[in-house]
């Protein structure tokens, strides 16, 4: 079930890429978008542990959360960059 959520959560974050590249809005308001589309999954893990880093298991949420942190930014990323490069060869 988890491996599951997670690729949904990537996919998620792929296709949010490449709408977001498509809205006409300022580079500030995309940034901000992406902001707020990236974090709150990878925190639901990171904050647990690292509020709480006496507890068991902490530094696996901690890993855990910044490795999902940094694969959602990537692959938001990676949607940007299909859409760009989509439109670029039109």
């Amino acid at each position: 079930m988890a491996q599951i959520l997670t690729a949904l959560y990537l996919l998620a974050m792929l296709a949010a890429g490449w709408r977001l590249f498509g809205l006409g809005w300022s580079r500030g308001a995309k940034l901000a978008a992406a902001f707020g589309l990236v974090c709150p999954v990878p925190l639901l893990v990171l904050l647990p542990g690292l509020i709480h880093p006496e507890r068991p298991f902490a530094d696996l949420l901690s890993a855990i959360g910044l490795a999902l942190l940094a694969c959602g930014a990537l692959c938001l990323a990676g949607g940007v960059s299909a859409a760009w490069l989509r439109a670029r060869r039109r």
